[in-house]
């Protein structure tokens, strides 16, 4: 079996930093500790260091992730619950639809959209401004019609066809829509 190399962590700290940040920021304001959100973005990628995760798909997602339960770590601590007065929830009460899932789910669909985008070229000039207006600017269906001068019913045809063809394309390079 082989050994996977630890991973640039410069490289990710770079490219994820403000992410981490406005995360620990975001979860220590409330305890008007949020000037510490430098100490616990380095707490994170110390324990990220310290102990590298392995099969990770989406680093942004993990660091974030680690992020927020350091500053929720933080917060839960017994000095910051006595100094600021703040009633402080559970971690396991603060982590349902939580910032960090939020963020890994739109990473992942800006991925997805870029990935989409780069493929639209595919598909003809009408199925193209179908996709383009009626899914991604979600405009009403009716209006999509009028300016192609063709029924609300087969901008839904086309839109099908077209999302059809773009998802067998992303499916065969890996990409999952």
């Amino acid at each position: 079996m082989t050994e996977v190399p630890p991973p640039d962590w410069a490289a990710l700290y770079q490219k994820h930093r403000e992410a981490m940040y406005r995360v620990a920021a975001r979860t220590l304001r409330g305890a008007g500790r949020e000037a510490e959100a430098g100490d616990v973005v380095m707490a994170a990628m110390e324990s990220l260091m310290r102990k590298p995760p392995r099969n990770v798909k989406n680093w942004e997602a993990m660091m974030v992730k680690t992020t927020a339960r350091r500053a929720l770590d933080l917060m839960k601590s017994a000095e910051v619950k006595h100094s600021s007065g703040v009633e402080l929830l559970d971690q396991d009460a603060t982590l349902p639809g939580s910032l960090e899932v939020d963020i890994a789910e739109a990473v992942d669909r800006q991925r997805n959209a870029a990935a989409a985008w780069d493929k639209l070229s595919i598909l003809d000039a009408r199925h193209r401004q179908v996709v383009w207006e009626y899914v991604a600017k979600e405009r009403p269906r009716d209006e999509v019609a009028a300016e192609l001068g063709v029924s609300p019913a087969r901008v839904s045809q086309m839109a099908t066809k077209a999302l059809k063809q773009l998802k067998e394309v992303l499916e065969k390079e890996g990409v999952t829509p």
